[in-house]
């Protein structure tokens, strides 16, 4: 009986609220309640990552705002192996006199690299190039063009020949002396004596101006949408050959010369590179030089070839100015996207022989 009234006197409240023609009650909010908003989720900027500017790799603002060193390293057969090569930024592989070639090692950070060297005498276009990266220039000696050049202050240089820190930054390897190197094989310098003595010159600017940019983008993957390439053959016009195999496991081209592996001294390990590139040039003789020494032309337009992951495509270059770094394009124009990593260039004068292999062999 209880329940039946419980029931009837629910019905009648539901009848007052909506029976007799009346609206029903609608509840609202007061006017005055605080709109309830959702607070907003800050977008997430990523710092732009400071990238060595010689091989796109990650590094400290330190290291990236430095000026590179360029170091004159001997290449003739009876100098080998180099030390401190693989760890080079970049490496020119230009002629010198007689057919021979020589290296100019880059390197963006010198810090842990060890011993460098053989070091050898300069050449003015070897200079030139280390003028368009904003390089302190390393040699030992040198022609009379070049000395023309570093006399008339257009690069930061140390010569460890006729230069009064050459008993500081250079030594003579004791142990190729003793073993039966030529004396002018055995200059050496290092990392640390670089760091240690030439860091600390008033003389010397150290780091690049503001505003500096050096004109090269890389990507992970550098490879061109090209033929394959897994071995090339670059013979320079006077007989000189540099090899590069494609290594699948490292993602990189091993050099060879020789007839042999190009090896550094200091780790006992073959020197590989991400990206090859060979520029075409004019290569002529000094009028009236007894030595038979060469101008190469460093500055201006020319062709070559880019290879990059086992892939390569013809290419462009350009240079307006000896203050300028190359620029590389694609033959349609575009700007060469190379892969993160080092680069090792062949200057070699037009006509100088490339072949590019399906198959290493």
């Amino acid at each position: 009986m209880k329940k039946l009234i419980a029931l009837f006197l629910a019905l009648l409240m539901l009848l007052s609220l909506f029976g007799c023609g009346k609206e029903p009650v609608v509840l609202e909010s007061p006017e005055n309640e605080p709109e309830v908003t959702v607070p907003e989720v800050p977008e997430i900027v990523e710092e732009p990552k400071i990238l060595n500017p010689l091989t796109g790799e990650e590094v400290t603002e330190e290291i990236r705002a430095r000026r590179p060193y360029a170091i004159m390293m001997n290449n003739l057969s009876a100098a080998l192996p180099q030390h401190g090569n693989s760890q080079a930024d970049i490496i020119f592989e230009v002629l010198a006199e007689s057919g021979i070639t020589r290296m100019l090692g880059v390197f963006q950070n010198v810090d842990d690299v060890g011993n460098i060297g053989s070091i050898r005498s300069a050449r003015h276009y070897f200079i030139e190039l280390a003028q368009g990266l904003d390089a302190v220039y390393i040699h030992a000696g040198g022609s009379p063009q070049a000395y023309n050049m570093l006399y008339s202050g257009v690069i930061d240089y140390v010569d460890g020949v006729n230069g009064s820190l050459g008993s500081t930054v250079f030594y003579r390897d004791k142990g190729r002396q003793s073993s039966g190197y030529a004396y002018e094989h055995t200059l050496f310098t290092s990392g640390e004596l670089l760091t240690d003595h030439v860091d600390t010159l008033d003389s010397i600017r150290h780091t690049h101006e503001e505003g500096y940019e050096y004109p090269q983008t890389y990507v992970e993957d550098g490879t061109p949408d090209g033929d394959t390439a897994m071995l090339i053959r670059a013979t320079y016009k006077g007989g000189k050959k540099t090899s590069f195999q494609y290594d699948e496991t490292l993602g990189k081209y091993l050099v060879f010369e020789y007839g042999g592996k190009y090896m550094d001294g200091n780790t006992d390990q073959q020197v590989g590179t991400e990206n090859v590139l060979f520029l075409f040039t004019d290569v002529s003789n000094i009028p009236g030089d007894n030595k038979g020494r060469i101008n190469v032309r460093t500055t201006g337009e020319g062709e070559g070839w880019f290879a990059c992951g086992g892939k390569y495509i013809p290419i462009n270059w350009s240079r307006p100015d000896v203050h300028d770094a190359f620029t590389y394009t694609t033959v349609s124009g575009e700007a060469l996207e190379l892969g993160i990593g080092s680069s090792f260039v062949c200057v070699m004068p037009t006509g100088s022989e490339i072949e590019f292999l399906e198959t290493a062999e």
